[in-house]
C-alpha cells in the first residue's frame, strides 16, 4: 500500500468494529430479507442444478453489506443463503455447508477488498478496481463455489462427475455478481448518505438522457429474433457507448446504474428465446451472456473510475491554481511594497512589438504618478535627460545586439531623469538580455533605482572635502555642523581652575 492510501484505507477499516445492538438487529435482517430474496430470484435462472445460477447477485450484495457495516454481519449472510437454499433442496446438511460456503466468501471478499484496494472506495481509482475484480470477485468466488460443489456432492444432490460441470457456472455467478453488484450498492449507499452538490453533478435531464439511450439501444440489440441482422451479433457492442456515457459522466452510479440495465434486458430476451446469445445451446446462452455483461461492467467501472481520478485531480489543480494565485498576489504586493521602500522599478522590451511593461514604481520614478498606460520606449526616453538620452539608447540598442549578454555581465550606469517640473532625478540602472529566439535578441529588461537622495549626498560631500559649502547645500539640510569630521568647529577653551585642583 502507497503512502498515499493510507489514511483512505484506515478510514476505511473503520466499518468494521462493533454497532449498536438495534441497529446490528435491523440490519442482519434486512441483509438476510435481501439476500433471500435475491437468491430466489437467482434460482429461478438456474443452470444444470436446482442449487446453481450463473445470475448471482447475492454475493454482491453480502459484500457490499460486510464493506458498510462491518464484518459483524456475517450472519445475515449465512441466514439469508441457509433459507434461499433449504427452500430449494428442503436437504438441511447441504445448505449449511453452502450457507457455510458463501458467508466465508463474502467474509474473505470484503476482507481482501479492506486489505488490498481501499475497501468502500475500491471502485475510485482503475488499479483498485482491477484488483478488487482480482481478488475480492475471481478469487474469493472460489471459496463458494468449492465448498458449495463439495456440499451437494456429499449430499448426494450432484452426480459424482459433474464437479466441474456444477463448479464452473456457480463460481462465474458468484463473480460476475460481486463484480456487478458490490459497486452498484456502494454507490446507493455512498448518494443516499452524502449526496453530491447540485453544481458537482450533471442535472436530472442528462441523467434521464442516459438511462434512456441505454435501455433503448439494449433493447435494439437483445430484444430482436436471433435471425434478424445476423443473429444481432454485430450490434451487441452499441450498449457499450451509452455505458461508456453514464460512466464518465456519473461516475461509480452511472457505470453500475447502466450495466445493471443491460444485464436485465439481456437475460429477459435471452430466457425468451431472444436476441444473439438465444442462438447457443441452453445453459451455454446464459453463460455466454454473464461473460458478455461481466466484461463491459469491468470497462464501465475503469472508465468511470478514470473519470472520478481525472475531475479530483482537476479539482485538485484548480485548488492549487488558486493558491499559487493568492500567494503570488501577496508576495507581488510584498514585493511591490519592498521596491517602493527601496524605490527600485522594473521594465521590459519587446523587440518585436515595441512595447514595454514598468512596475509600479516605473511610473511614479518617471513623474507619471498614478497614470497608467500602455507604454512604448518613447515614454521613457523623452523622460531621459537630454546629455543622457544618447547613452541611454546606446546601451538599450547593445543590449538588443547581445543575445549572449549574461545578466550577471550587466553594469549599473547612471542616467538623470528631468521631469515636466523641471526636477532632476538621478537613476541607477541596469539592463540584461530577457529572451532570444533564432539567435536574435526578442527581449531585454532593466532594473531602475532613485538614487537621487545619495547622489545629493555625494555632491555634497564632494564640495565639503572640496572647502566649498553652498547655501544651497546648507538649505538642503547640510551644513559644517551636521559632519563635524570634515570640518571640525572651532570654539573657544575653556581655562582650567587651577585654584580648584589645589583644593
Amino acid at each position: 500500500m502507497s503512502a498515499q492510501e493510507g489514511p483512505e484505507h484506515r478510514q476505511n477499516t473503520a466499518p468494521w468494529t462493533r454497532a449498536p445492538a438495534t441497529r446490528l438487529a435491523l440490519s442482519l435482517l434486512a441483509l438476510g430479507g435481501s439476500y433471500f430474496l435475491a437468491g430466489k430470484l437467482g434460482l429461478l435462472l438456474a443452470v444444470g442444478n436446482s442449487s446453481v445460477s450463473v445470475v448471482w447477485p447475492p454475493t454482491g450484495i453480502a459484500i457490499a453489506a460486510l464493506l458498510l457495516g462491518g464484518a459483524e454481519l456475517w450472519p445475515g449472510v449465512f441466514a439469508g443463503a441457509f433459507l434461499v437454499n433449504l427452500t430449494t433442496t428442503w436437504d438441511v446438511g447441504s445448505s449449511l455447508g453452502i450457507a457455510s460456503g458463501n458467508t466465508l466468501e463474502a467474509v474473505v471478499a470484503a476482507f481482501l477488498a479492506v486489505r488490498l484496494a481501499s475497501g468502500r472506495n475500491a471502485f475510485t481509482h482503475p488499479r483498485r478496481v482491477l484488483t478488487f475484480v482480482l481478488f475480492s470477485g475471481l478469487l474469493a468466488s472460489t471459496v463458494a463455489a468449492t465448498i458449495g460443489t463439495t456440499s451437494l456432492l456429499l449430499a448426494h444432490l450432484a452426480s459424482p462427475g459433474s464437479f466441474l460441470g456444477v463448479w464452473a457456472p456457480w463460481w462465474l455467478g458468484d463473480a460476475i455478481g460481486a463484480i456487478e453488484v458490490t459497486p452498484l450498492v456502494l454507490a446507493v449507499a455512498q448518494r443516499v448518505s452524502s449526496p453530491a452538490p447540485v453544481l458537482d453533478r450533471p442535472g436530472a435531464a442528462e441523467a434521464l438522457a442516459v438511462g434512456t439511450l441505454t435501455l433503448l439501444v439494449a433493447l435494439l440489440v437483445f430484444a430482436r429474433s436471433p435471425s434478424a441482422l445476423l443473429g444481432g451479433f454485430p450490434l451487441i457492442f452499441l450498449v457499450i457507448p451509452p455505458v461508456a456515457w453514464g460512466a464518465v459522466r456519473f461516475g461509480q452510479l452511472g457505470a453500475t446504474a447502466s450495466v445493471s440495465t443491460v444485464s436485465a434486458v439481456a437475460i429477459v430476451a435471452t430466457v425468451a428465446g431472444d436476441g444473439p446469445f438465444a442462438t447457443l445451446a441452453p445453459g451455454l446462452d446464459l453463460l455466454a451472456l454473464r461473460i458478455f455483461a461481466g466484461s463491459v461492467a469491468v470497462t464501465a467501472l475503469l472508465v468511470a473510475a478514470e473519470a472520478v481520478r481525472h475531475r479530483r485531480l482537476e479539482s485538485e489543480l484548480d485548488h492549487t491554481r488558486k493558491e499559487l494565485q493568492r500567494m503570488l498576489m501577496e508576495r507581488t504586493a510584498e514585493l511591490d511594497s519592498a521596491k517602493s521602500l527601496a524605490k527600485v522599478g522594473t521594465w521590459s522590451f519587446d523587440a518585436r512589438t515595441q512595447k514595454m511593461i514598468w512596475s509600479e514604481e516605473m511610473y511614479s520614478m518617471f513623474g507619471y504618478g498614478d497614470d497608467r498606460f500602455p507604454v512604448v520606449l518613447a515614454h521613457a526616453v523623452d523622460r531621459v535627460h537630454p546629455d543622457d538620452r544618447t547613452a541611454f539608447l546606446e546601451e538599450v540598442q547593445a543590449g538588443l545586439r547581445g543575445p549572449n549578454l549574461p545578466r550577471e555581465a550587466a553594469v549599473p550606469r547612471k542616467y538623470r531623469l528631468l521631469l515636466p517640473d523641471g526636477n532632476v532625478r538621478t537613476l541607477l540602472h541596469t539592463i540584461h538580455v530577457a529572451g532570444v529566439a533564432d539567435g536574435n535578441v526578442t527581449r531585454i529588461a532593466g532594473t531602475a533605482q532613485d538614487i537621487t537622495e545619495r547622489q545629493h549626498i555625494d555632491d555634497e560631500l564632494r564640495r565639503l572635502a572640496r572647502g566649498d559649502p553652498t547655501e544651497d547645500s546648507r538649505s538642503e539640510g547640510f551644513g559644517l555642523w551636521m559632519i563635524p569630521s570634515i570640518a571640525p568647529a572651532a570654539r573657544p577653551k575653556r581655562p582650567v581652575d587651577t585654584a580648584g585642583a589645589d583644593r
